[in-house]
């Protein structure tokens, strides 16, 4: 069977008129300046909000994983912010604009797994960063989290071109990012980044998402280029299931991957190496917690992620 390329021009032509979220820049300005400035609050990223963020905050207020199910409604979003706190209003932010675009019943796209693998993508990154003292954890920490913002505009504008991609994966038995390359002649990093361009996204950000799986390629940034595709690559690691039962087992299984993050250009201190991967143990444990207990209709979690 033969494969009909899509041409760039086209892909290109299609990605500028996606305008699902015009405010995206400053969500991420926001995200930015309260993590730099002390006297910012979780407060201040809803100032830019749409009416399905606002109304996925409440959502996730009121679950039982922050005692509020069973106990009283959160019925302002001031208090849902005050109760959801930075860390988990920052990943619906940087989530919700995509994940709109999937309705959470729909079988054909991994929905809560793609989330997971984003959100811990993007924490690993910013661990890596301040543990390595290589690029801007703020911004890798973004990056990491939206990397494979492209695999969605595939999915929801490029049906026909996903469905041959997947049909390449069953037939040729190649990775989807082969694949992607074959029917794009790019991958979904690269068209990620070309909307994320197009909304004005810092290049310190977009950089990161367009060459996640190719830092060598990367022209300007490289160093949080590199960061965010070593997030992914030991995000894509992480079996959820049984990794976090032990810290003894995570740490003796992900150990190795040391060794590939010196490969990369890193400079890590045996020192570190138990305190890099407590932390990261600790925080993806909490992040694995807070999906089975806010997911809408507490769906069963798919620990096979198959993002690129």
């Amino acid at each position: 069977m033969v494969f009909a390329m899509v041409s760039l021009d086209y892909t290109l032509k299609r990605i500028k008129k996606i305008d699902i979220l015009p405010t995206f820049p400053d969500i991420v300005d926001g995200i930015i300046s309260v993590i730099e400035d002390p006297m910012s609050s979780a407060s201040d990223l809803a100032k830019n909000m749409d009416p399905s963020m606002v109304g996925e905050v409440m959502r996730v207020a009121n679950t039982a994983y922050f005692g509020m199910k069973s106990f009283r409604k959160i019925s302002t979003i001031e208090h849902a912010i005050a109760i959801i706190g930075y860390d988990h209003l920052s990943y619906i932010l940087l989530q919700m604009p995509f994940l709109k675009m999937v309705h959470a019943d729909d079988e054909a796209f991994d929905r809560i797994g793609f989330i997971r693998h984003s959100i811990s993508s993007g924490i690993i990154a910013k661990i890596m960063s301040t543990t390595l003292h290589v690029a801007n954890p703020h911004e890798v920490y973004i990056s990491g989290i939206i990397h494979d913002i492209g695999i969605i505009i595939i999915y929801q504008y490029f049906r026909q071109a996903w469905s041959m991609i997947s049909s390449m994966v069953y037939n040729k038995k190649v990775t989807r990012l082969v694949a992607e390359r074959e029917v794009f002649s790019v991958d979904h990093g690269y068209i990620g980044a070309v909307l994320l361009e197009n909304w004005n996204i810092p290049e310190s950000i977009t950089e990161g998402v367009k060459s996640h799986h190719s830092p060598d390629k990367a022209e300007i940034y490289k160093n949080n280029t590199i960061i965010t595709h070593l997030g992914n690559e030991l995000s894509k690691r992480i079996d959820f299931d049984k990794d976090f039962i032990d810290f003894n087992y995570f740490l003796s299984k992900h150990r190795d991957f040391i060794d590939y993050m010196v490969g990369m250009g890193g400079h890590f201190a045996p020192s570190d190496e138990v305190i890099f991967f407590e932390k990261i143990f600790t925080l993806l444990k909490g992040v694995h917690g807070y999906l089975q207990g806010t997911m809408e209709g507490g769906q069963e979690i798919d620990d096979t992620c198959s993002c690129c």
